[in-house]
């Protein structure tokens, strides 16, 4: 199993690959791109058979996307605040 950066993507992605076939007809192909956090809980299920921890995978990825969700609300509500006093700003110069 090769695992490494593919840095010709923008954001760089984390790859997988596996050699599929026998002897001289093996090649390696790609089984998995993404992030590295995900790479991770793929390779575990490999090991698992396909499955994954609720505790150990699931809730912790979970926790970390809540938290850039979060970060995007806030960014997006000072965004908005930002437009509508602009707008005021606007308006006040073309009233003048």
């Amino acid at each position: 199993m090769k695992k490494y950066w593919d840095h010709r993507t923008s954001p760089s992605t984390y790859v997988i690959a596996r050699l599929i076939g026998r002897g001289k007809y093996s090649d390696w192909k790609e089984v998995f791109r993404g992030t590295y956090d995900d790479g991770m809980m793929y390779i575990k299920s490999l090991d698992r058979a396909g499955a994954i921890s609720f505790n150990d995978d699931y809730i912790p990825a979970m926790q970390k996307l809540r938290k850039h969700c979060r970060n995007g609300y806030a960014l997006e509500k000072t965004l908005r605040r930002e437009i509508i006093k602009l707008k005021k700003e606007i308006k006040a110069i073309k009233g003048e």
